[in-house]
């Protein structure tokens, strides 16, 4: 079973804002070579729910968890301005992607620094993202989507014949 962490890589690198250069944990150390800027480091900040939410219709099944999404780069324009991107893909992303349905992924903060070790400008995103994985016998996962409050509205006015 891939982790969850593998799939969020892939959307990660999915937005096409840091090509592949995206990271569990750490990027590359010395006396590897250095990360070419830009680049992406992500963790998981922890569980939200570690024991399980419960309602009468027994316990949710979903996952919650807060990721650290941190971007590096020499610019802070640059950033800054990869950091609005991912905040916009990744706010409201829900549906099925690889192996997870993603019931909904939330922004939740944003801080920045300049760090002197390393001479890059960090841009420090936090998400709450609440997933489960997905049965391995069901058809293949679609892309992903935005909940659009205008969509939801104009489709159940469409359904009831409106």
């Amino acid at each position: 079973m891939v982790i969850f962490e593998q799939t969020l890589r892939d959307l990660l690198i999915q937005t096409n804002l840091v090509a592949d250069r995206v990271f569990l944990m750490r990027a590359p150390q010395k006396p590897n070579t250095q990360a070419v800027t830009p680049y992406i480091v992500f963790f998981m900040v922890g569980p939200v729910n570690p024991t399980q939410l419960v309602t009468q219709h027994g316990p949710l099944d979903q996952i919650e968890r807060d990721y650290q999404v941190s971007i590096f780069d020499n610019s802070q324009s640059r950033a800054l301005a990869i950091a609005d991107s991912t905040r916009m893909y990744l706010h409201t992303l829900a549906g099925d992607f690889e192996n997870v349905h993603i019931g909904h992924t939330f922004y939740m903060t944003q801080t920045w620094a300049w760090e002197s070790d390393t001479l890059l400008y960090q841009v420090i995103q936090e998400y709450r993202i609440m997933f489960n994985y997905l049965d391995q016998s069901a058809s293949p996962p679609v892309t992903p989507t935005r909940r659009s409050h205008t969509n939801e509205h104009a489709t159940s006015h469409a359904a009831r014949g409106r």
